[in-house]
């Protein structure tokens, strides 16, 4: 199931940090409207965000863009110690609120934010050169950790060998249309149709088709083809279901829908995507 997860700010402030340490980092699929860097140590295992997958190892460093479904699955450590994460949720109108009101050198980074759709899986070597810049934002407070964080945003800008996820844009400014994205990410295992998703929303299926277009830069025949390939990566990689059981589960009307989305989307079949990838194998 995917969750809606929300997130609030850190004593009035547009962002929040959160430190999570523990044996096992399961497997939570959902989505928010802020963007979402995550650093974890100590784990590895496969790392979903939309229907990009791929396994990951320590450290690993990404940023997740708004609204787009994501999840870590780690597999246990062989010696039982814990895995550690470090995560920063903040929004691109914050930081575009703090350059409009005096603050001129955040252009740069607020023009890089908003050109990344899916999310930015930074390089090994980035990943293991900032992890002083990590421990420092864990232990400071205040005006520290927030120069610690700007600081930290700008050197990931820098990245020139950082993995572009391709995809949909999650940048929404209407409400009809995060109305009925909510709506789109509960019900994409379900037949569900522009004609509900206009309900949802209280918008024609006429203006939800142009806020698509202009803000996510996609039709709802496309995302919903994402949304339910995602859903069906994830039973693939951590169920034994069959593929006829899976593909019917993500919403799929028909197999043969299900074989050609899914090879458009990931370049192979479903049976070839679950040997490959697939945990403890």
């Amino acid at each position: 199931m995917l969750v809606r997860e929300w997130v609030g700010s850190t004593q009035g402030q547009g962002w929040q940090y959160q430190y999570y340490a523990d044996t096992l980092c399961p497997f939570l699929w959902h989505y928010h409207p802020e963007f979402e860097l995550t650093y974890t140590r100590n784990a590895s295992g496969l790392r979903y965000i939309s229907s990009d997958v791929e396994r990951f190892a320590s450290p690993d460093l990404v940023l997740v863009a708004p609204n787009q479904p994501h999840t870590w699955h780690a597999e246990p450590r062989a010696d039982g110690g814990q895995q550690e994460v470090q995560v920063v949720f903040f929004t691109l109108a914050w930081l575009q609120g703090l350059e409009a009101q005096g603050m001129p050198e955040l252009h740069a980074l607020c023009r890089w934010l908003a050109g990344i759709r899916k999310g930015i899986v930074f390089s090994p070597e980035c990943a293991e050169d900032l992890a002083p810049q990590f421990a420092e934002l864990h232990q400071l407070r205040g005006l520290p950790r927030l120069n610690c964080l700007l600081g930290l945003l700008d050197r990931l800008r820098q990245d020139t060998t950082a993995r572009q996820l391709e995809g949909l844009s999650g940048h929404i400014t209407d409400r009809r249309l995060q109305l009925a994205l909510d709506y789109l990410q509960a019900h994409y295992a379900e037949p569900v149709t522009l004609d509900a998703l206009a309900n949802a929303s209280a918008a024609s299926p006429a203006t939800l088709k142009r806020l698509f277009a202009q803000q996510m830069h996609t039709c709802f025949s496309a995302l919903l083809a994402e949304l339910r390939i995602g859903h069906a990566c994830n039973l693939l990689l951590t169920s034994a279901h069959s593929i006829p059981w899976i593909a019917s589960s993500s919403g799929f009307p028909s197999l043969s829908q299900f074989y050609r989305s899914f090879a458009a989307q990931k370049g192979c079949t479903p049976a070839a995507f679950r040997r490959q990838y697939r945990i403890g194998t």
